[in-house]
């Protein structure tokens, strides 16, 4: 009966439903206070790692972790409650079926606290990376986590909290791998690995619907048919988070993620967008009711930039990208593994990735190659505002600001602005702002 109880438990934890979990770890408490008391200690951590908590401000700028503390304790508790278990007659015989199922949840738990903490220090991570334009924790670390979680084979030791930490595990280093590589111009890996995250979150939150279990809370959840299509498969859906209303028992931790996914989608379409477009034509007909790649993206940069550089008679807006020696840079954004390659020398390694209405002319560029090289300590400050320059013989106006590591924003006007025009400052700090993520992060950091 404990046994069944706790398995209906560690379900609803998986399902994000902790009224439901409290309520069965207080029936499993009257049958065993310690077993009930792991159970409820759980659900509590549970909770307050799905909102998010620990990333509130008060919590996050602090150096001891409170949640990470009640894990690490938490982890360390359940190996000394089995001679407990033991004694109280919950745990009969050394070779009872009872005893089996028992000892193999309570190792899968303890699992799930070590996982956890490596999710929370992922979660602070990403939010310093941001905050800071510098990451706490790299890439290969947290390949290492998404490593012992699979190996760890949680699903098939306690079901669906086991799903439900392993997919957090794979969506958390898709996100960080598509980042990396849309900041490293690799077209390929980033379609890849926005598309893997979107498909372990359509299924992670279907399996969380479609769950039973005594106990579980009434939900008003609105359904809305998903789309399989070609397109909705990497760009979703055009309301991101359509399948699911806001009165639902998704948490934080999901709402995030797929805020962070749409986000980086649209970030996507911009720094690739002549790739796309050069894909678009070759995939998409006339006759296709989806005959647009960008077709119902909450943020559309492109069309952002149109509209301003219409209203302020821009004469250009572009993005260009510092090639490094130690990063291959390729066109098209992908190349195969065994071609070889030569990295561009002198202007050629400052190419535009994107411009608007077409790329700067030749004449701009050591204008522009100047203040990138020459004003690295103000660009590379995350909280510096853009830069303004003009330049005397050309006649032209300049504004740079850095987005990314190798990526630098440029608007350029054909008449002197003897003082920054606060309408090109405030579009630039806007558009950099999103293109960061710090409104993601921001809001990642100020859940209710």
């Amino acid at each position: 009966m404990a046994t069944q109880l706790c398995e209906q438990c560690v379900q609803a934890l998986g399902a994000f439903d902790y009224v439901a979990a409290n309520k069965l770890a207080a029936r499993v408490l009257k049958i065993s206070p310690t077993l009930g008391s792991i159970l409820s200690k759980l659900t509590n951590c549970e909770s307050i790692f799905t909102q998010l908590s620990f990333l509130k401000p008060k919590w996050f700028f602090r150096k001891d972790n409170f949640l990470t503390s009640m894990y690490i304790n938490l982890g360390e508790e359940i190996p000394r409650h089995l001679p407990a278990m033991e004694a109280t007659g919950l745990i009969v015989g050394a070779d009872s079926p009872e005893e089996h199922d028992m000892d193999l949840i309570l190792a899968a738990l303890k699992d799930v606290t070590k996982v956890r903490q490596g999710h929370i220090r992922i979660y602070r991570s990403m939010a310093t990376y941001l905050l800071e334009s510098s990451s706490t924790l790299t890439l290969d670390e947290v390949e290492a986590l998404y490593n012992m979680t699979n190996e760890m084979g949680l699903p098939d030791r306690i079901g669906l909290l086991g799903v439900s930490i392993e997919k957090e595990m794979n969506v958390l280093y898709a996100l960080l791998k598509a980042r990396d590589s849309i900041v490293y111009y690799a077209f390929q890996d980033t379609c890849i690995s926005l598309y893997e995250c979107r498909q372990d979150l359509n299924e992670w939150k279907k399996l969380v619907q479609e769950q039973e279990f005594p106990e579980k809370s009434s939900v008003n959840s609105q359904e809305s048919r998903s789309s399989s299509t070609w397109r909705s498969l990497f760009f979703g859906m055009a309301d991101g988070s359509k399948g699911y209303s806001r009165g639902d028992i998704l948490p934080h931790t999901i709402r995030w993620q797929m805020a962070y996914l749409e986000n980086l989608t649209s970030k996507t379409t911009l720094y690739f967008n002549s790739i796309l477009l050069a894909k678009e034509r070759k995939i998409v007909s006339n006759d296709d009711p989806e005959r647009s790649l960008w077709k119902g993206l909450r943020i559309d940069y492109h069309d952002q930039i149109c509209s301003f550089r219409k209203r302020y008679s821009a004469l250009s807006i572009a993005f260009i990208y510092e090639v490094s020696p130690d990063i291959p840079f390729h066109p098209h954004g992908y190349v195969c593994s065994d071609t070889s390659y030569e990295s561009p020398q002198g202007v050629h390694s400052f190419p535009f990735i994107y411009y608007y209405p077409k790329p700067p002319s030749r004449e701009h560029l050591p204008n522009i190659i100047t203040m990138i090289q020459s004003c690295s300590p103000k660009l590379n400050d995350p909280k510096a505002t853009p830069l303004h320059f003009f330049d005397t013989k050309l006649a032209s106006t300049y504004y740079l600001m850095r987005v990314d590591p190798r990526v630098v924003m440029v608007i350029i006007y054909l008449d002197q602005h003897a003082h920054p025009e606060q309408a090109a400052i405030d579009f630039m700090e806007n558009l950099v702002k999103s293109l960061r993520g710090a409104q993601v992060v921001s809001d990642l950091m100020s859940t209710d």
